[in-house]
């Protein structure tokens, strides 16, 4: 992070790491390191945020749950990561087109390097790709804006309107960012592959990625009870006023207030549909964190009072 505060996994050299240095050139380390000097050996990576949100205007939900829900998120997320407006990028409903997207994401593959650390949060739905691609697995798309409801997903893909999971991915890893942390918040009863980004066919395998998922395979992710933000969303956001340390302390309170909240939620909404035997998606929600090289453990956050965040 600029200035004296630590951004996340910020390990700029201390005197005392010099002087450890010195000594061994020297040959003359009397003592073991541990603690603290150990993590004098790394280096401070500059955050950016993208939030990317569309509420489509043929869905039943308020197009502004998404415009709220996303700003919500970054409201809260930057100033604990030391995120300045110049680092902080938007796109919602009717401004994150396909388009959008990928001129975004080529502004970004410009900017960013291995010093750089991106996180994206996405608030959106995904449509599922019939028929499912050569290996059985299905496919998704992620269904970015568009006036009217495209006749099929395939045909939305073809087009360009929406764009495929796959694509994403591409376009993700077409951004050489050092880490990339990706947030996927949607409220369609499907499920990425956890392992999307690692393996997917242009994956850099040197670069450490994270995936968080706001629920799990086959459950629909939750609005809260007012309707008006989606409830990780909303947890997230009350997890960044409340908790310190690192991104892993808040997304696992964020997972549990989920999860939590969804109870009551789920109930009301089994009670509203009766006994009608139409299939309904499971709003059982419990977030699923896909994190390999711990990345969220190593992100730290700015402390409460430091960030103005209250």
């Amino acid at each position: 992070m600029a200035g004296s505060a630590p951004e996340a996994r910020t390990r700029s050299p201390s005197f005392r790491g010099i002087a450890r240095r010195l000594m061994m050139v020297a040959g003359f380390l009397m003592v073991p390191l541990c603690g603290p000097l150990a993590a004098d050996e790394g280096v401070s990576l500059k955050n950016h945020i993208l939030g990317l949100g569309t509420c489509p205007p043929w869905n039943p939900q308020s197009v502004e749950i998404c415009r709220y829900s996303v700003d919500k998120v970054m409201t809260t997320l930057a100033p604990r990561l030391d995120v300045g407006p110049e680092r902080q990028h938007m796109l919602v409903n009717e401004g994150a087109s396909a388009a959008a997207l990928k001129l975004k994401a080529t502004e970004l593959a410009n900017k960013l390097g291995s010093k750089d650390r991106l996180i994206i949060y996405a608030n959106l739905p995904l449509g599922v790709v019939d028929p499912t691609d050569s290996d059985g697995a299905t496919t998704y798309a992620l269904e970015l804006w568009a006036n009217a409801k495209p006749e099929t997903t395939l045909q939305a893909i073809g087009d360009g309107t929406w764009m495929s999971a796959s694509a994403f991915a591409a376009l993700i890893h077409a951004i050489p960012a050092g880490e990339v942390i990706v947030i996927l918040d949607t409220n369609n009863p499907q499920a990425l592959d956890l392992g999307l980004l690692e393996h997917h066919s242009v994956d850099d395998k040197n670069r450490p990625e994270a995936l968080v998922v706001s629920s799990g395979p086959g459950q629909a992710a939750n609005y809260s009870a007012d309707r008006t933000i989606s409830l990780f969303a909303k947890h997230l956001a009350v997890a960044l006023h409340s908790d310190e340390g690192t991104l892993q302390d808040v997304m696992s309170t964020a997972v549990n207030g989920t999860r939590q909240a969804a109870i009551p939620i789920c109930a009301e909404l089994n009670e509203k549909r009766g006994e009608t035997t139409d299939p309904r998606p499971d709003c059982t929600q419990v977030p699923e964190i896909h994190d390999p090289a711990a990345l969220l453990s190593q992100t730290l956050l700015l402390p409460l009072t430091e960030s103005g965040v209250n």
